[in-house]
């Protein structure tokens, strides 16, 4: 019997240069994303949670559950976001949306990146700050981690049960902009391996070639190779 793996539907950022956030938030859920509202900045640049020295100014979110009750249904987003029409946006990842970011100021270089992992045209977007974050999607019957500095200095990946924050997001290192809105591309299975857990494998860039080891290069064939069919044609 072939197995039958769930895919990710391909999605779609598309979002005017000039909108609310709760038309991107909706925008973001109707394309099949699961959204959460965070908390957004007051006029003067604080948190508008109230705590006086916010670690994570405009980022983190203001549900109790916060990851655990993201969702894409409209009513509650229109909910969330009548009371708060500034709130900034959460994106979930995992469940097949996997998000890496670049931080040029930790040492991630974009274009290196791209040329050692062959990365394809993607969704990106970027702070002010100049941080960049691709998107990709992935088969949802995988359990990608979040990682920090694995895939290169200053490249972190977020994963099962994180989230990122979303344009045109306003926090505290500035608005949050798309720079490309291509379909999320699919993962490049040379990068799987090193995300399905976040202590099988060491950093990806520390080998001598700067590629990954032919242990990982082998696991990423072998589930490449496993049947990929729609559910509707596996009944």
């Amino acid at each position: 019997m072939r197995q039958t793996m769930r895919i990710t539907p391909p999605l779609h950022t598309f979002c005017p240069p000039v909108c609310r956030l709760q038309d991107a938030a909706w925008n973001y859920a109707h394309n099949g994303w699961r959204i959460l509202p965070l908390y957004s900045l007051n006029s003067d640049g604080t948190c508008a949670c109230g705590q006086l020295q916010c670690p994570q100014p405009g980022q983190h979110p203001y549900l109790v559950d916060d990851v655990q009750q993201a969702t894409n249904d409209a009513l509650m987003l229109q909910h969330w976001w009548k009371q708060d029409e500034q709130a900034n946006i959460g994106i979930a990842t995992g469940d097949g949306l996997v998000v890496i970011e670049i931080d040029p100021l930790r040492g991630g270089f974009l274009e290196h990146f791209r040329q050692l992992y062959a990365i394809p045209e993607t969704a990106i977007s970027q702070t002010e700050r100049g941080s960049w974050q691709l998107y990709f999607i992935y088969n949802r019957t995988l359990t990608l981690c979040t990682t920090k500095n694995k895939l290169g200095p200053g490249i972190d990946t977020y994963g099962e049960g994180n989230y990122v924050v979303a344009p045109p997001s306003l926090y505290i290192h500035g608005r949050v902009n798309w720079i490309n809105t291509a379909t999320p591309a699919r993962l490049p299975a040379v990068l799987l391996p090193f995300l399905l857990s976040s202590h099988l494998y060491g950093p990806a860039w520390s080998t001598r070639q700067q590629r990954p080891s032919p242990a990982a290069r082998e696991l990423a064939r072998l589930l490449l190779q496993r049947s990929i069919i729609p559910e509707q044609e596996a009944n």
